[in-house]
Order: structure tokens, then sequence, then C-alpha cells
């Protein structure tokens, strides 16, 4: 029976962060003006675009990051170990989805080569930044999803979980 609970609770969080993710490349691309100029698009439209390959990408980062919190040796961990070993994972695993899915089935999702920090065009150093504020987010949305569906431990605010990170805990 709890292995049967662990399970949904993968696929559970799999399916939500997969849609966050997916939103949150929709909203940083329409920020970033990706559709500038197509079509008369202003910036202010605040249009953007995705790949639904983006949607397992997502998921699978944070169901592995979510996993890892749930290991007593990495949940002991302080706050900026886990940062580092969360966005060292999705960084990773950018590079492996990027050469998979852009270099070998030439399938273009995206393309940093224009980026002075890019490596083979697939990850770049600006991104890699915002991945590892990511990890703080993953770490707490999960703690969340897991007290909502399962009763455990109650989860602290978003800021007390960065307030860790600042205050090196």
């Amino acid at each position: 029976m709890v292995l049967l609970k662990y399970k949904k609770n993968k696929i559970v969080h799999f399916l939500i962060f997969g849609s966050i993710y997916l939103n949150i490349e929709v909203f940083s691309r329409a920020y970033g003006g990706a559709l500038v100029g197509f079509d008369g698009i202003s910036k202010w439209s605040l249009c953007g675009w995705t790949s639904l390959w983006m949607f397992p990408i997502g998921g699978f980062c944070a169901v592995l990051i979510g996993s890892l919190n749930d290991v007593p040796g990495y949940y002991n961990l302080k706050m900026w170990q886990k940062m580092i070993m969360g966005g060292s994972l999705i960084t990773g695993i950018e590079l492996l989805a990027g050469i998979f899915f852009n270099i070998y089935l030439s399938l273009n999702l995206w393309n940093y080569s224009h980026d002075k920090s890019n490596f083979m065009g697939q990850i770049c150093f600006r991104n890699c930044i915002w991945w590892y504020m990511l990890t703080v987010v993953i770490i707490w949305l999960d703690d969340v999803l897991t007290n909502y569906h399962y009763g455990e431990e109650k989860t602290g605010s978003l800021f007390s979980y960065f307030r860790k990170l600042v205050t090196l805990q």
C-alpha cells in the first residue's frame, strides 16, 4: 500500500510540475519578446510559445529533485547543497535532452548558440543560474504537494526556504 502511494505521489507530481514548466517556458519567452515582429506582434502582447516536449523534461527534472528530497541523506543537507545538486541535475538533463532532441532528432526546440556562455548551443550560463534558483521552488512545492495529498510534514513558506539558502542552513 505504501508503494502504491509513493508511485501515485510521483505521477501526480510529474503531471503538476510538467504543466507548471510549460507555463514557465511560455511566460519567459513572452516576457523576452520571442515572437516580437512575427505578424505584427508587439512586446506587450506577451505571446509566448513552447514545445510539448518541455512537459516530460520539466516533469522529470522536478520528480527527480522531489525524490531526492525524500531520501534522508539528501533531506538533511543544507539548502545551498540541495540547490547545487538540483541545479546541476537540471542543467545535465537539459544538456542531454538538447543533444537528443535538438542535435540527434533535429527538432530545434531551443538554441543557445547566440549566447556567449553556451555549451554546444544546448545550455547557457544565464539559464543555469535560473535552474539553481528553481530548485528551491521545486523542493518547496514538492513538500507542499506531499503535505496536501498525504498529510505529511507541514511546509513553511517559500520565503522560509529561500531564507534557509541565504542563512546557509
